[in-house]
């Protein structure tokens, strides 16, 4: 009878054992993408996790010129299609001389089944191209 009570036990707290599954890692991703108008152009590079169904921006880092040190502005603009709707979860203008280095701020955040896209545009006031990396 007490074999039978510890080998009951036994099986009711095996079975009310459960290990947790672990936690989903947030994988980080890093897109880059380059444009040309004549000798000017531009390099963008995107970083952002995916975690929680949402792509989560980090942040981006830029360059332009032929020279380094070539003066002009950049327009950062972060995007996701839904249906035939777009939406605009965050853009940025900044002067920019050679390279700059971006972090976005928390919350801007693309839907990981929507149609995602970031693109930079940039320009030294005479020549302009835009550079642009899928967000998926």
């Amino acid at each position: 009878m007490k074999t039978a009570i510890r080998a009951g036990l036994v099986a009711a707290l095996a079975s009310a054992t459960v290990l947790a599954a672990p936690a989903q890692a947030a994988t980080i991703t890093q897109k880059t993408a380059v444009c040309h108008s004549g000798d000017f152009g531009g390099s963008f590079t995107l970083r952002y996790d995916t975690s929680g169904g949402y792509h989560h921006m980090l942040g981006a880092t830029t360059s332009s010129g032929p020279y380094i040190g070539d003066a002009g502005n950049l327009l950062l603009r972060i995007s996701y299609r839904d249906g035939f709707t777009t939406h605009t979860v965050y853009t940025r203008s900044v002067p920019t001389s050679g390279t700059t280095s971006l972090t976005l701020p928390p919350g801007v955040d693309v839907p990981a089944t929507a149609v995602g896209t970031a693109s930079t545009t940039f320009s030294n006031g005479t020549d302009s191209c835009i550079a642009t990396v899928p967000i998926t």
